[in-house]
């Protein structure tokens, strides 16, 4: 049972191949609340209604090796998506890296996105993607991801994701306020995308209540990716950031006052166990997260946020 404030689950080498530890329980926490009834509402691919926001999130889905496609966590996110959709909750956010193909072949990145997007399909109907470092060829952030220049994993993740680019918004009306979750695609970094996260966040400052920022790399540590993007989001008010990377959970309470959380455990190599997190509006406004085991157990401490 985790009682620390900050609990970090022992994250593995997001980028380097290895064989995956064997994974721990979780122990549930009888502690930890239940949403109780499920409040309605009505999200789509495009956004939507909701009395209160009540979503899950997880981050990390990918073999353990480069081009790995038969080591491909299918049960992990499988399960996953099947106990988000037995939670009913409304939707579901991930955090990037759906595969890990080194050798550009378009074929295995679709069988490897294949299998991800087959699994999710038992999850919520509405499935919000952002794009991992992974999502960028061998190379990362090169490539396809900014330039344009043909990449299988760039190219595949744009045919799953279905939307004109990497980096987008939605907005979900809720009876306590506007929220915005603003999807930033930290390794397709450009001009063109910082002056939309600029006008999108500063537009969220003026007419949302909640802002929920998606990014793939944390905000501290050694594998946060560019300080520019951090800045560019510090810099505006936000209610949650939500990101991965490190194949782990872990919720500092004072960074940023306790509003940023990385859940890196949606089935990627690691010695951590899997699950994902949910993420519920409460009456008074505030937003509580509860980690929770692959099977939907709560697990360790939840906490929570106001609003802006």
């Amino acid at each position: 049972m985790m009682r620390a404030s900050f609990v970090l689950l022992l994250a593995a080498a997001a980028c380097s191949p290895f064989a995956p530890a064997p994974r721990p329980s979780l122990e549930p926490d009888a502690g930890t609340p239940e949403p109780g009834p499920v409040p309605p509402g009505n999200v789509g691919f495009g956004g939507g209604t909701a009395d209160r926001l009540y979503f899950a999130v997880t981050g990390d889905t990918r073999p353990g090796a480069c081009d790995a496609t038969d080591q491909y966590p299918t049960a992990a996110i499988t399960q996953i998506a099947a106990s988000m959709k037995a939670l009913k909750v409304q939707f579901a956010l991930d955090l990037g890296d759906h595969m890990f193909v080194c050798n550009n072949s378009v074929a295995e990145a679709q069988q490897q996105m294949g299998f991800y997007t087959t699994a999710i399909a038992g999850g919520p109907s509405t499935w919000w993607m952002s794009m991992g470092n992974h999502e960028c060829g061998s190379a990362y952030a090169g490539s396809g991801c900014a330039t344009g220049t043909p990449d299988a994993n760039f190219d595949v993740f744009m045919a799953a994701l279905k939307r004109p680019k990497p980096w987008y918004s939605t907005e979900v009306q809720t009876s306590a306020g506007l929220a915005r979750f603003v999807f930033v695609a930290d390794d397709a970094w450009s001009d063109e995308q910082a002056k939309w996260l600029e006008a999108t966040l500063s537009d969220a400052d003026q007419n949302a209540r909640y802002t929920i920022v998606s990014r793939h790399h944390p905000v501290s540590g050694s594998r946060t990716g560019s300080a520019v993007i951090i800045k560019a989001i510090v810099g505006h008010k936000f209610t949650l950031l939500l990101t991965a990377h490190e194949h782990a959970y872990a919720h500092d309470p004072k960074l940023y006052g306790g509003r940023t959380a990385i859940v890196g455990i949606g089935g990627g190599p690691s010695s951590a166990p899997p699950g994902f997190g949910t993420i519920m509006q409460n009456t008074d406004g505030s937003m509580t997260f509860v980690l929770r085991d692959l099977t939907g157990n709560p697990a360790g401490t939840p906490w929570t946020v106001q609003p802006q």
